[in-house]
């Protein structure tokens, strides 16, 4: 923007009579005009909103909860005259820094920052309309994170408030151009010395001897921790500290852990995207009185979090925790709104959570590909009532030489399904990680084998996700003639007794296509998802394929 452009933008709102032609810049300008004035024409050009004083309850209209017994942001001075702005963000911007509106954001969950305008520092609240939260029952540590504190991070230690401005100085020497102006690191610097029973600002350090190594400033309001910002000095001693900085939150009765904006890093840990509505939810719920860090003096050697086995602890399916993606069509349209998402990470709850939402996962992890995620249209689909044996294989089930399990070896079964050669495929898309996360599901009982048996050798099978009364057909593989076929067609009688609903084959091929298979929109897919998803069968599957396919030995 010109000179000549930002005084015509400022003449739609000052009278510019007293502008001297000779200006050489907008500074020299901005600096004859008393502040006020200076600063509401910076606001006008800058294409923010001014709001008065009689709407300061900017807090309350973000989160749009009754404040009352909560205490008034209405009576703060700012000595530069009270406005507030507002731009079309996450944000809200204030120029006053005062303690009391700081506090009171920190205490209602939101993230304070600052930004610098033309040379103006204006304190900023940013209420995220999606963060990062992790809860006690979610989080998990990498198994490579375990490995690393144990062969390489053990004698280092962890303490907490131990040095809080030796940690401030390092993230503002790591990160010159940060959001910790020199006013707001002041006002923290306050709540840090002068906590009360609603906030605290804290301090989390990692030490290698006397050196500090890693740390984050963070705080904590009722039984619930934000982190704000850190740094570190060496090579994955941040994914040290985020891991046992957790550990330590959920073994001492912390609700849960605000990790702030979306990042796929995070989801490693346990991380899970909620919105606005559930952030208010959780804050309503929080503790009245703060829980506290242990005392400064009291460091704790990293080993002695090895010494709880942290390998030990079992991943499980939480039902009530949907990972959230996006809607279809949201993102990736350039492929023709297949794809829903592309993440980093592959993790046992989200498996779960896509499945929930009609998505899954389909990519090459050997060729280093992220995981993208599926969600068809059309999609191919089997309704059991329109099932259809082909004649030969009627007749072939009538004097099978097989015989038939499920859940026996699942293990094997999708190492056999990695393993098969395809017609016209280069290598597979059932990779370690995927086949690990796969396996996981299975042990939380969603994920289910079919195998085939030949004189005690394991000849054909196949798997997929069981969900209330809908199948999620994933791979099969096939040894001996008809093998997995066979299985197949016992199990469609099977998953039709005990009243399955739908059979998901996701794309349309041939083979499926003569047992009854047919395309049918997204749309009308997810529909039948709502109801199918939450009806459980009626009686074992398991006990019923089995009795189907003794009846022909």
């Amino acid at each position: 923007m010109t000179f000549e452009d930002i005084i015509a933008e400022i003449g739609k709102y000052k009278d510019l009579s007293r502008v001297n032609s000779d200006s050489k810049s907008i500074e020299d300008y901005m600096n004859s005009l008393p502040y006020n004035e200076a600063f509401n024409m910076l606001c006008a050009v800058c294409g923010v909103e001014i709001v008065q004083p009689e709407d300061l309850v900017f807090l309350d209209a973000m989160l749009k909860i009754n404040a009352a017994g909560r205490q008034s942001m209405l009576n703060f001075q700012d000595p530069y005259g009270p406005y507030i702005m507002r731009a079309i963000s996450e944000d809200a911007y204030c120029r006053t820094f005062d303690e009391s509106i700081v506090r009171e954001a920190l205490y209602r969950g939101f993230y304070t920052m600052s930004v610098q305008i033309d040379g103006f520092d204006l304190f900023s609240v940013r209420y995220h309309t999606k963060k990062c939260i992790i809860f006690p029952r979610t989080f998990r540590i990498p198994h490579n994170v375990r490995n690393l504190i144990e062969k390489k991070f053990s004698d280092y230690t962890l303490t907490f408030n131990k040095d809080y401005n030796a940690c401030v100085d390092a993230i503002c020497e790591a990160y010159p151009e940060n959001w910790l102006c020199p006013k707001l690191k002041a006002v923290l610097d306050n709540i840090h010395n002068n906590p009360d029973n609603r906030i605290s600002v804290d301090s989390v350090e990692i030490w290698k001897g006397d050196e500090l190594v890693a740390g984050e400033i963070g705080f904590i309001t009722g039984n619930a921790y934000a982190s704000l910002t850190g740094f570190h000095k060496e090579d994955h001693i941040g994914n040290v500290q985020m891991a046992l900085l957790g550990r330590y939150l959920f073994d001492n009765g912390f609700a849960y852990w605000d990790l702030g904006m979306s990042i796929p890093y995070k989801y490693r840990y346990g991380a899970i995207d909620y919105g606005r509505k559930d952030q208010e939810k959780f804050w309503k719920n929080l503790n009245e009185e703060r829980s506290t860090f242990p005392a400064a003096q009291n460091a704790i050697p990293l080993k002695n979090f090895l010494s709880a086995d942290l390998s030990s602890k079992k991943e499980m399916v939480y039902p009530d925790l949907l990972f959230p993606f996006p809607k279809p069509g949201e993102h990736f349209t350039e492929f023709g709104n297949q794809i829903v998402d592309v993440t980093e990470e592959l993790t046992l709850q989200q498996l779960y959570s896509a499945y929930m939402q009609g998505i899954f996962p389909w990519y090459c992890e050997d060729n280093k590909e992220p995981v993208t995620w599926y969600s068809p249209d059309p999609r191919f689909v089997l309704f059991p009532e329109d099932f259809h044996c082909p004649k030969s294989l009627s007749k072939f089930l009538k004097k099978t030489p097989y015989t038939y399990t499920m859940d026996r070896c699942f293990s094997r079964v999708i190492n056999e399904c990695r393993n098969m050669e395809r017609m016209g495929q280069n290598g597979t898309w059932i990779g370690k990680n995927l086949q690990n996360v796969y396996t996981k599901l299975h042990k939380s009982g969603y994920a289910h084998s079919f195998e085939v048996w030949k004189d005690g050798r394991l000849v054909g099978g196949f798997y997929g996700v069981l969900i209330g009364s809908v199948f999620f057909g994933e791979s099969m593989f096939t040894l001996e003639s008809n093998s997995s076929k066979s299985a197949f067609a016992f199990f469609m009688e099977a998953f039709t007794k005990c009243g399955g609903l739908l059979v998901d084959c996701q794309s349309y091929t041939d083979n499926l296509a003569r047992y009854g298979a047919v395309n049918i929109s997204r749309k009308e897919f997810l529909e039948i998802e709502k109801t199918a998803l939450y009806k459980p069968l009626q009686g074992s599957l398991e006990s019923t394929f089995i009795a189907i396919t003794k009846k022909f030995l």
